[in-house]
């Protein structure tokens, strides 16, 4: 009996010397992305100017993801707030990069990206993003209820307030028809939810977030043609009275934007309304004749 007493501490002693190398080793990647430093900081003095008008201006913007390598070059363009722009072009022609620009992902390697007349890089980094929503391809919803990754647009939303968005994005219905309704959990990603379902509930977190700016990037790709038509309704009501900026390979979803810009290395090849860039012949037309047979609409 005293032997295995004494034998007890000593296994355990070298259990715990098990469980902290293990930790060690866990810990490491983790501490690692802890310590490390945003290439984009606030700057010392950064001004929070409050809620925008939403006029986003390029001027000579520049950039380059790796060194000598451009990604954009020289791209000048002004979005009025409340207006629509489209960026349409083959895929990495850069129109990811212009989106993550406005709510300073990156900074440009030259020029300037501009809010209501003023550089994001002067601006606080909490105030140029309370200003801008964005929906993604990729929608990513937390491991919790729908409740609470609706939260995640805006934390101080009531539940009435959060309801209403909903609606807005055309999701209360199938909310409504989970088993636990609003408390029911998503699972990691949004597992248990379709994508259009996803999708709509990211929607339903922009317009509760009610930021003056949108950010729309390839929004109905991934899902059938009938659910593509339901979040266009839903992205209708969302965009109305804000900046937008929608980026798409469908083009049926931007002819009704106020400009289009055409987009192939990083350059910008034509801009106008989708009648003017379908008769010029260009890029865009033979984009629109590859998707629709060349009829304008």
């Amino acid at each position: 009996m005293y032997l295995i007493i004494f034998y007890q501490p000593i296994v355990l002693v070298s259990q715990l010397s098990e469980y902290t190398q293990r930790a060690i080793a866990s810990a490491s990647p983790i501490v690692e992305v802890l310590n490390t430093h945003p290439d984009v900081q606030d700057p010392p003095s950064g001004r929070d100017p409050g809620r925008l008008r939403g006029e986003v201006r390029f001027e000579n913007v520049d950039f380059e993801y790796v060194e000598d390598v451009p990604m954009l070059r020289d791209i000048s363009f002004t979005v009025e707030p409340g207006k629509t722009l489209a960026l349409v072009g083959p895929t990495g022609a850069g129109k990811s990069t212009i989106a993550s620009l406005v709510p300073r992902f990156y900074d440009p390697e030259g020029g300037s990206v501009l809010l209501d007349g003023s550089d994001v890089r002067n601006m606080k980094l909490s105030a140029v993003r309370r200003n801008v929503s964005m929906v993604l391809q990729d929608t990513f919803l937390f491991n919790g209820t729908v409740l609470e990754n609706l939260r995640f647009g805006n934390e101080e939303a009531s539940e009435k307030e959060i309801a209403a968005s909903a609606e807005a994005a055309g999701a209360h219905g199938f909310i409504r028809a989970l088993p636990q309704g609003y408390e029911t959990q998503v699972g990691e990603r949004g597992l248990k939810l379709s994508g259009g379902q996803k999708q709509r509930l990211s929607i339903a977190r922009a317009v509760l977030k009610d930021a003056p700016i949108l950010i729309l990037d390839e929004a109905t790709s991934s899902v059938d043609a009938e659910t593509e038509a339901e979040i266009q309704n839903a992205l209708g009501r969302l965009m109305a009275g804000r900046t937008s900026i929608v980026i798409a390979h469908r083009l049926s979803t931007v002819k009704k934007a106020h400009k289009i810009l055409v987009l192939d290395e990083g350059r910008i090849l034509e801009a106008g309304r989708h009648e003017d860039l379908v008769r010029r012949g260009g890029l865009y037309h033979k984009l629109y004749k590859y998707q629709f047979g060349g009829a304008v609409m």
